[in-house]
C-alpha cells in the first residue's frame, strides 16, 4: 500500500510556516499529532475545547475536529490525509466547514514534519493556500497566531504526559 496520494492538478500559490522544538522524542510527537485522545487536548485556540476529534490517520483517511469557543460557537474543521510517513511527515487537506466571503476557496494543504533536534523534536507546520486572497483572508482572521497558540498548548501539555 502506498503512503502517499498524489493530486497533480492541485496548485498551491501561497503559504506560511511555523516551527518549534519540543522537548520530546520524535515518535512521541508523532503520536501526539495522530492520536485523538491527545490532539483534543491541545488543538485550537487558547480557551477552546474540541468536543469532536476523529482522526483516521492513513492515506485517504479523513479527519474532523470541531473547535468550540468559550462563547459556544463551534467551528468544524476537517479534511483528508494525503501522505502519512510514521514519525516523519503528515500531509492533509483542510476544508473549512463554512463558506468564505466572496467565494474564496478556503481549502488548504497542511504538511507537518518531525525531525530530531538535540534531545527533542523540531516540528514544522507548512500551510499552503490556493490563492493569495485565501492566504490574506486567513492571516487577517488570525490563523497563523491561532496555530501558534495550538503549538504553545502542546508545549504546555508535554510535561503532563511524561
Amino acid at each position: 500500500a502506498s503512503n502517499r496520494r498524489e493530486r497533480p492538478s492541485e496548485e498551491w500559490v501561497a503559504e506560511f510556516t511555523l516551527s518549534r522544538v519540543f522537548d520530546a522524542p520524535r515518535d512521541m510527537m508523532f503520536r501526539i499529532w495522530t492520536d485523538p485522545q491527545y490532539v483534543r487536548l491541545w488543538w485550537g485556540l487558547d480557551g477552546t475545547t474540541n468536543p469532536v476529534c476523529e482522526l483516521d490517520v492513513r492515506v485517504g483517511g479523513s479527519w474532523r475536529i470541531d473547535m468550540r469557543l468559550a462563547n459556544g460557537t463551534v467551528y468544524r474543521n476537517g479534511g483528508e490525509y494525503l501522505e502519512v510517513v510514521e514519525n516523519e511527515r503528515l500531509v492533509s487537506t483542510d476544508i473549512p466547514g463554512a463558506a468564505l466571503p466572496g467565494g474564496i476557496d478556503g481549502s488548504r494543504r497542511n504538511t507537518v514534519t518531525f525531525a530530531d533536534q538535540g534531545n527533542g523534536t523540531l516540528v514544522t507546520l507548512r500551510v499552503q493556500f490556493r490563492s493569495a486572497e485565501a492566504h490574506a483572508f486567513f492571516l487577517q482572521a488570525g490563523m497563523k497566531n491561532g496555530m501558534g497558540q495550538s503549538l504553545e498548548r502542546l508545549a504546555r501539555l508535554l510535561p503532563t504526559l511524561a
